[in-house]
């Protein structure tokens, strides 16, 4: 398969790729996005990254790409050894022979010969069709390894988020404990009287134990989150907010900031056409199918082989002797087959085998694929109506905190109300962390279920992905060949410290 049919096929495969970044909502540069995604970033204590930067350092760093990468050096490589088939063989030799013999009467005392010299050239001319059929083969394992790249390049995209929005999560979750202690510190000098007291100082024990352990958790979340971009977890990093989670300590205990009205960003997607995107899209889909196609070009092979293989050669010999010279040229076609028929007949059978299987394995990919979209627009569907509706109810709960407070110092209600709004506003809180976090992950999972970037990153991800595959390869073997000679030159280096 040559180039041109290749790039078709990739065109054709992420068409729906191309129609949604013309309807993407942010409106952000073309120019020179797949350079974005693939360059350096400097890292060090006390930087501020974004989620593009994030994404960029992953891609760089990532293991996982990189292998994806050299199964695809090596793919294509086997594409160049099926073609060599139809490559002729050339032979070259040159020799040279002496003999004494002591029987005088049966051999020459003195037998030698001279240099001689012979090229031969072989060349496959037909083979009706049996390497053709394996050039197909590996040809379409070759489009199986690009697609696997680039679901490389797509997984990492999309762990990386997941990880950043668990990294949000974690300090706004941080943030509503360290208030927790602040109420529970400010109801202990409330408190009247000993029971009061006590039980005051109880919720601040408990308050102080959940504050550390909200620390914990956002310091494995941000451990998680270095191990996503493969970078040193010592480097004391922050991350930016996003559009869809700009936490801002909204309803705090202190100074009650309302965010704005929570709006659903527009997915750009229905339900209905869903399906045919994710069909469309899928990488691992185009993955199966070209293992698919390779497997029939597999079984054609296979039932040709007892097909005879048509070679002309071609070949000079000049042989100089004490006793002769000659000068040889030799020019011959050959027709040959070999095939064992028994071995022949199950082998057809295990190859047809083979095609069912994956034409098989399609199917299942694409009914487990139907219900995954229909998940997530369930989820995302949810998520969309349940924001306004924790953003209400931390609303609610902050007022009637405020309301609980001055009716306690006033008298009118006793400690054990006290605690319990302390406990709602609370848990309201914590649930609008919930929700909004739910409400970025069901994006997330709308993402990588239609294989399309909404937001975010959408625009320069979509845009790379979709078009300059073969810029990211280009990015990523000049990522891999400074790599290795940052590697190469730290070994040398290693080596002058240890002979001096």
């Amino acid at each position: 398969m040559n180039n041109t049919i290749y790039k078709r096929l990739l065109i054709y495969t992420f068409i729906t790729f191309n129609i949604i970044c013309g309807m993407s909502v942010f409106a952000i540069e073309d120019k020179d996005a797949h350079t974005e995604l693939f360059k350096t970033v400097e890292i060090k204590d006390g930087s501020n990254l974004n989620i593009i930067e994030c994404v960029a350092l992953a891609f760089h760093n990532s293991p996982k790409i990189k292998r994806k990468k050299y199964a695809l050096d090596i793919a294509k490589s086997n594409v160049g050894v099926a073609k060599s088939a139809f490559f002729p063989v050339i032979g070259a030799g040159v020799g040279f022979y002496n003999e004494n013999n002591s029987n005088n009467r049966v051999f020459s005392r003195h037998y030698m010969e001279l240099p001689n010299i012979g090229v031969t050239i072989n060349q496959l001319v037909w083979d009706f069709g049996k390497s053709t059929a394996n050039i197909k083969m590996e040809d379409f394992y070759k489009i199986g390894a690009e697609y696997e790249f680039i679901d490389s390049l797509c997984s990492t995209i999309f762990e990386v988020k997941r990880k950043y929005y668990d990294v949000l999560k974690a300090h706004a979750n941080l943030v509503i404990a360290k208030d927790n202690v602040e109420i529970c510190r400010k109801y202990l000098k409330m408190a009247k009287g000993s029971p009061d007291k006590a039980t005051a100082s109880f919720h601040l024990g408990r308050a102080l134990f959940e504050m550390n352990y909200a620390e914990t958790l956002y310091k494995n979340a941000k451990v998680n989150l270095s191990n996503a971009m493969y970078i040193d977890n010592s480097i004391n990093y922050n991350i930016s907010n996003t559009r869809t989670f700009d936490y801002k300590h909204d309803y705090g205990y202190e100074n009650h900031l309302i965010p704005p009205r929570f709006i659903p960003h527009p997915l750009n997607v229905s339900r209905a056409n869903a399906v045919d995107i994710a069909y469309a899209n899928s990488p691992d889909l185009r993955v199966l199918e070209s293992t698919r196609d390779a497997m029939i070009q597999a079984l054609k092979y296979i039932k040709k082989t007892y097909f005879p293989d048509l070679t002309a050669n071609v070949g000079y010999v000049y042989d100089n002797s004490n006793e002769y010279s000659n000068n040889n040229l030799r020019v011959g076609v050959n027709l040959s087959s070999n095939v064992n028929l028994m071995e022949l007949k199950h082998s057809i059978k295990g190859a047809d085998a083979h095609v069912k299987l994956a034409d098989n394995e399609i199917k299942l990919f694409k009914k487990d694929l139907y219900f995954e979209v229909q998940e997530v627009f369930n989820n995302i569907e949810f998520a969309e109506k349940d924001v306004p509706y924790a953003q209400d109810t931390a609303i609610i709960a902050m007022e009637k905190l405020g309301t609980v407070e001055k009716m306690y110092n006033e008298g009118k209600l006793n400690y054990i109300a006290l605690q319990d709004a302390r406990k709602d506003y609370i848990t309201a809180m914590e649930g609008y962390i919930i929700s909004l976090n739910f409400y970025n992950t069901s994006l997330i999972d709308v993402e990588e279920a239609l294989h399309y970037h909404i937001f975010d990153i959408h625009h320069k991800t979509q845009h790379a992905i979709t078009n300059h595959s073969e810029e990211l390869i280009e990015h990523l073997n000049e990522a891999l060949d400074c790599n290795e000679k940052e590697l190469k030159k730290n070994k040398k280096h290693k080596k002058n410290k240890e002979r001096l």
